[in-house]
């Protein structure tokens, strides 16, 4: 955990990091209030209103990120992964974060490119500079 001298931990610095899509957002912060408990799919679905696909997907990419955990019981449920004690104080600040000014941070995600934009842009950036 952070301590008193340094600052708080900057929860749109976090968003910019690993987080792609407003449903991406809400389905962390649901998984974080409601820790240990742990979601199926369907119960995501029709608490973040979007298709079973798209919870696949939000669900994948939050596993890799390392912020969520799958069971290994089925039915399959999804919930909040705590790994350091700094993790979870971020949580707490982007949580509040997200509360306080929800139009400012969901804008902010709207604004940035999606992962698998980023990593093609990359990939040809380093393209460019091997063909140097």
């Amino acid at each position: 955990m952070t301590d008193r001298s340094s600052p708080p931990p900057d929860p749109y610095r976090f968003i910019e990091a690993h987080i792609d899509s407003v449903p991406h957002l809400e389905a962390l912060i649901l998984l974080w209030n409601s820790r240990p408990v742990g979601w199926t799919t369907e119960e995501l679905v029709s608490r973040l209103y979007v298709p079973p696909e798209q919870v696949d997907s939000i669900v994948r990419d939050l596993a890799r990120a390392e912020l969520l955990r799958e069971t290994a019981s089925s039915p399959y449920k999804y919930a909040y992964h705590s790994r350091t004690p700094d993790q979870d104080e971020m949580m707490h600040h982007v949580d509040a974060a997200y509360r306080q000014d929800l139009v400012r941070i969901s804008s902010a995600i709207h604004r940035k490119a999606s992962s698998a934009v980023r990593e093609f842009a990359r990939a040809f950036r380093l393209r460019k500079e091997q063909d140097k």
